[in-house]
């Protein structure tokens, strides 16, 4: 059975804070990509992690991206990699794939979150997805909470299916995503579906074309990791980012139009609508 969602029907809430907490009791967040001439990516989910709330958020990225992240958001922790970085053992999530393409660099960073035992949870995004097949065997040795959010061209990679048989029927997709890797899916696209591990399946009601802009997935992998960070359970995370996310975009479109979202844009709304 489908379950339908949005921004008012999912009722999860953030736990309160202390008058008394500090910077560590809501997360520690990494977010590993940005390879050479795709540093936005990156530097937009490392963004969405900090305004949605992780106490410390780090971005490992390719070095020629650190001077744009520390000038936009000197906040964030930002640390160009080689082959030889090992992620810390301090990181409570990871999200790894924005900006991540083809190349040397980018293998070898998805290879350092192979090699990873000690993250809790890792979020799978963007550019590291087409690696997912021909690393199955690495993978599967993971311990982590996994989260795969893939775009429908992405999805049909890693079912070795065609994007037409993945939009024909979208919650089998997940499901069978969800089952092949087990992980909880997000299959984006209209009326986005969330699939947990254990194979529940929701659809949001929001969320239209205004969100079909370079960057906007990027952001909703930062904003998910935000949350897990400050302890929201994992499925829940995904429902509520996937309905913030949509929510947002859905004022965007009542305030200026369908035209012209961008995804730094979106990231303001996020923290509002998180704060009410």
């Amino acid at each position: 059975m489908v379950k339908e969602f949005d921004f008012e029907t999912i009722n999860i809430e953030i736990p309160k804070r202390n008058e008394n907490s500090h910077k560590g009791d809501f997360g520690r967040v990494a977010v590993l990509g940005g390879s050479e001439g795709m540093g936005g990516a990156a530097i937009l989910s490392s963004e969405a992690a900090l305004l949605s709330g992780a106490g410390l958020t780090h971005l490992y990225t390719h070095s020629i991206n650190v001077e744009a992240s520390l000038k936009r958001n000197p906040e964030i922790m930002a640390l160009g990699i080689n082959s030889k970085f090992e992620i810390p053992n301090n990181i409570d999530v990871l999200v790894c794939g924005p900006g991540l393409k083809n190349d040397e660099w980018s293998k070898n960073a998805f290879n350092n979150v192979l090699k990873n035992n000690h993250t809790d949870t890792i979020i799978l995004d963007a550019g590291v997805l087409s690696f997912l097949q021909k690393s199955i065997k690495e993978y599967s040795k993971l311990e982590s909470e996994i989260v795969l959010t893939p775009h429908p061209g992405e999805a049909s990679r890693l079912l070795d299916a065609s994007v037409e048989e993945i939009q024909d029927d979208r919650c089998a997709a997940a499901e069978k995503i969800a089952e092949k890797y087990h992980a909880n899916v997000i299959l984006k696209g209209n009326r986005t579906i969330v699939c947990s591990k254990t194979l529940e399946i929701y659809e949001c009601a929001e969320g239209g074309p205004e969100l079909s802009t370079g960057g906007t997935g990027d952001v909703l992998a930062g904003v998910i990791a935000a949350l897990v960070a400050q302890n929201v359970k994992t499925l829940d995370s995904c429902l509520l980012a996937v309905a913030v996310h949509s929510r947002a975009g859905k004022l965007f479109k009542e305030e200026i139009g369908e035209i012209g979202l961008n995804a730094s844009n979106l990231i303001k709304r996020i923290r509002n609508l998180l704060n009410e």
